[in-house]
């Protein structure tokens, strides 16, 4: 021990020399915000924009969604824009192999003349169907060189909500991967306009062309609709857009009911493009984006946009986010979107092999990662200690990561400074929605702290408005969060019911979510506003509150909290994490003997009972009966929308009988004369 000891106490007189003589910036935390007074209302805005206008552009030759490609095409023909890699069998595939942004403007203009050549007319719609690749984003941006949007569906939609976009926006156009075209055959029947399905893999005419000509469907391949339009293509043909048009409509997830059709302009999409480059943090030809998170969503869609004005590349996954490592490997990518899932996974498997190694390890991690994490609080960034330990755990989403941005849900304080420290110090939380074309708040480089999301970005205003029945005032600055700018979205497509709910008519678009203004004119998100339980005596419960409280549990996986107006008490259906529990998930049969175990129940209980203390919960917020679940809440089995949000309405009809049967079981513990309040 005598040469650890002599290291950390170097270490020790290093870091204080440091502290003396590196001063870090004291005053990069000052308010972010300024406010005024509209109406009565508290208004605030990013501080450097003050009262002047919103910011709507941020390169004056880029007003639509076509010059996003465009633009940057002229300047810069040659560069990288979209590598794939071709798979080898055996699930292997080869090196990553380019298309330029001078390539790819010449094969959206041929893709597109196909549509048109095939009766594709203004303002039609053009449906997405498939995960992440190179056929996607050029049916996606041949779109715009003739004022045709496209409607991208989640590529693990179920029948059912495909079928009511399809109908809903009544497609002629679908283009999709092989893997949906017997769905595509059975769902027909319901959606009469759709007449041509565009399959982005080859071989697949002779295997598909007979079934779906006898419903009533023509069928061609990206290649053949490439090769038609550069054969009719003319320069008259071209109806570019304007930037009151509309360029795409997104899809929400659709926790309640029916999934909704947010309508953006081209002018909506470019202002929700402000919200990145906000972040100060400068995207140029050297950056490497690995496209992975689904781009019907707007946040992988709004990354993607930040490498277009940078001149960069994006690198598509093969398809497969397990094998992503290997994807990043042969990439080597600079910029890693991600959402608090993954980090989640990271933070625990590094923790675990910390925990299980020698002791002066564990005490040099503990060291390096207090030190570091006081540096960064600071703004300083001390590449001792990325040396000593950190750039192996960096290692594991590659070294050349500049940047990592986080959104989609609040990240926890714990992850997000293990992020910083062990990861990357660049990571920057962002909120915003699929109606605000995903502008909203956001972190600014030098200014990322935790337990925040950030000030408002450039191009919006924020209101806090008063939700009384859960004791939020905007008074006190808390309140439910509404935005208003050149980014907020049209509504929702052949929906005006639900979209006088969100859009009011001086256009404030409310979100729904609960914020907090803090001291230093950042933004947080504590509550949700729609998810609200009122029970037997009247309290009001936030559920999705009280599962992320006890998702903290060690041995909790996923949790769903209900409660019923006509019930006293909580009680919740709970996913053990079986790998913490040292358990193998693959092995169902196994699973279901360790949940019926009393001992397992009896642990979680515990854990749970300690949560509930530590985050001084009010009695009515315990959970006083639970069932173990072996299976997780997936996408699959429809439990999770596709941005892994819980469908409330659909785990309540799913576990009704299991619900039923734990309040009898709390009402026979009550009515038991032995019964001990816990």
């Amino acid at each position: 021990m005598g040469p650890i000891f002599l290291i950390v106490l170097l270490l020790i007189v290093v870091y204080i020399y440091y502290l003396f003589f590196f001063g870090g910036n004291r005053n990069r935390f000052k308010n972010q915000t300024t406010s005024h007074e509209e109406n009565g209302e508290t208004v605030y805005r990013y501080d450097r924009v003050g009262r002047g206008p919103l910011q709507e552009i941020v390169d004056e030759r880029i007003k639509t969604v076509y010059e996003l490609i465009e633009v940057p095409a002229q300047d810069k023909p040659n560069n990288q824009l979209f590598g794939t890699r071709k798979p080898l069998g055996n699930n292997q595939y080869g090196e990553y192999e380019w298309v330029t942004y001078g390539e790819f403007v010449t094969m959206r203009k041929h893709f597109g003349s196909g549509l048109v050549h095939l009766g594709a007319k203004t303002g039609d719609p053009i449906a997405i169907w498939a995960p992440n690749r190179l056929e996607w984003v050029l049916a996606s941006h041949s779109c715009y060189p003739y004022n045709l949007y496209n409607v991208s569906l989640y590529d693990t939609l179920g029948r059912e909500s495909s079928t009511f976009i399809l109908k809903q926006i009544e497609a002629q156009f679908l283009v999709c991967d092989k893997t949906k075209i017997p769905a595509v055959f059975k769902l027909k029947k319901e959606c009469a306009s759709l007449k041509y399905i565009i399959c982005m893999d080859e071989n697949v005419i002779d295997q598909y062309k007979e079934k779906a000509e006898s419903v009533g469907l023509n069928l061609y391949t990206v290649q053949e609709i490439l090769q038609i339009g550069e054969e009719t293509f003319s320069e008259e043909k071209l109806n570019f857009p304007t930037p009151e048009d509309i360029c795409m409509i997104m899809y929400t997830s659709g926790t309640y009911g029916n999934p909704k059709g947010a309508i953006l302009t081209h002018k909506n999409y470019i202002a929700g493009t402000v919200n990145p480059i906000n972040t100060n943090i400068v995207p140029n030809e050297n950056d490497i984006l690995i496209s992975y998170l689904p781009l019907a969503h707007i946040y992988e869609k709004m990354m993607e946009s930040w490498i277009f004005y940078g001149h960069g590349k994006i690198g598509f996954f093969t398809g497969n986010v397990r094998n992503i490592t290997s994807d990043m490997n042969i990439l080597k990518p600079t910029v890693f979107p991600v959402v608090p899932r993954i980090l989640s996974r990271i933070y625990d498997n590094v923790m675990d092999k910390i925990s299980n190694s020698p002791f002066h390890i564990r005490q040099l991690f503990r060291f390096c990662y207090w030190a570091k994490s006081r540096d960064l609080k600071r703004g300083r960034n001390f590449s001792l200690w990325d040396i000593l330990i950190f750039n192996k755990i960096k290692s594991m989403v590659g070294e050349n990561i500049r940047l990592m941005v986080t959104t989609s849900a609040p990240i926890s304080t714990t992850h997000h400074n293990f992020a910083r420290v062990c990861l990357c110090p660049l990571l920057p939380q962002s909120y915003g929605m699929t109606e605000t074309a995903g502008a909203g708040t956001c972190q600014r480089k030098g200014k990322v702290s935790l337990g925040n999301v950030g000030s408002p970005s450039t191009d919006i205003e924020i209101k806090l408005v008063d939700v009384p029945e859960m004791e939020y005032f905007a008074s006190k600055g808390e309140g439910e969060v509404w935005f208003r700018g050149p980014c907020v979205f049209q509504g929702y497509y052949k929906n005006q019911e639900e979209t006088d709910k969100v859009l009011t008519q001086d256009g404030w678009l409310k979100s729904g979510d609960i914020g907090r203004i803090n001291l230093n004119g950042t933004f947080s998100i504590i509550d949700r506003k729609k998810n609200i339980l009122k029970l037997q005596q009247g309290e009001y419960v936030a559920p999705e509150y009280l599962e992320s409280v006890f998702n903290k549990c060690p041995s909790i996986a996923q949790t769903y909290v209900y409660g019923s107006s006509f019930e006293s008490n909580l009680v919740a259906i709970i996913v053990p994490d079986f790998e913490a529990l040292g358990y193998d998930q693959q092995n169902k049969e196994a699973l279901r003997k360790v949940i019926a175990d009393p001992k397992i129940k009896k642990q979680i209980e515990k854990e749970m009972l300690e949560i509930s203390k530590i985050e001084k919960l009010k009695g009515f917020e315990y959970i006083k009966e639970f069932h173990l679940e072996h299976e997780m809440f997936s996408v699959e089995n429809g439990l999770l929308s596709d941005t892994y949000k819980l469908k409330r309405i659909t785990a309540k009809t799913y576990y009704q009988k299991t619900l039923t049967k734990l309040y009898d079981n709390f009402k026979k513990k009550s009515d038991s004369p032995n019964k001990k309040d816990k």
